[in-house]
């Protein structure tokens, strides 16, 4: 049976949430540019020890097999500088992540002094017309500013999905993260209105799998297919 490709805009099937993301606001609370911020950091010390490094073995020592380990050594560093403009650009702009990642249901299932988790409904398909494939993934978040922070708090959040199986062949993606709507905004009118949108069924699925949040986390790529 022939496999049929995904369309190159597989979101133009999902259901999507419109509104206006707040740039300032993004900046301080989305922990999603929170961990750019970090990989970014983390490249540009590995490019500055490893350049480093290539310096000191080519110039002081001078051997052959200095000059070799330098070389490796200087690509690395490199490839590290390049990684700085690389990260941000692979994970695009914030209010297009938003503007092209489904709408979905995602509740506060446990929470600590510091972190809260939470569990969303999900459909890991990548092309809808082939079928839905509902799965339950997780979000440690440690702020949700405009929530409660309590279990069984609703949490309307966009579902970030990549790393789609290189061959193709599954139809389903194999990475899925939710970004709450208010990470995007500070207007609660806006994440009552993403609320809203979403089928109260899916928003009970979620209820009655709350409590499987660590098998969730447990499972292969961190989704649990129901």
């Amino acid at each position: 049976m022939e496999i049929m490709p995904a369309p190159q805009n597989p979101h133009t099937q999902y259901r999507l949430f419109d509104f206006d993301v707040d740039p300032t606001w993004a900046r301080k609370y989305n922990e999603k540019l929170g961990e750019i911020r970090r990989l970014q950091v983390a490249a540009a010390i590995l490019a500055v020890v490893c350049l480093g490094g290539a310096v000191v073995l080519g110039v002081v020592f001078g051997s052959v097999g200095a000059l070799m380990i330098a070389f490796v050594l200087g690509l690395f560093g490199l490839g590290c500088l390049a990684m700085i403009f690389y990260i941000p650009r692979k994970m695009g702009q914030i209010d297009r992540t938003y503007a092209t990642s489904e709408l979905v249901p995602a509740i506060v299932a446990n929470v600590h002094p510091h972190v809260l988790t939470l569990v969303a409904l999900v459909d890991q398909a990548v092309d809808r017309s082939a079928g839905s494939i509902p799965a339950l993934v997780t979000l440690s978040a440690q702020k949700l500013p405009g929530h409660d922070r309590k279990e069984g708090e609703r949490v309307p959040c966009v579902a970030v999905a990549g790393n789609r199986s290189a061959r193709g062949k599954d139809n389903a993606y194999q990475f899925i993260s939710p970004m709450p709507i208010a990470w995007g905004t500070g207007d609660k009118d806006v994440i009552k209105r993403a609320a809203k949108q979403i089928p109260a069924e899916e928003w009970d699925t979620v209820r009655r799998n709350v409590g499987r949040f660590e098998e969730v986390q447990k499972s292969p790529g961190g989704i649990l297919r129901l």
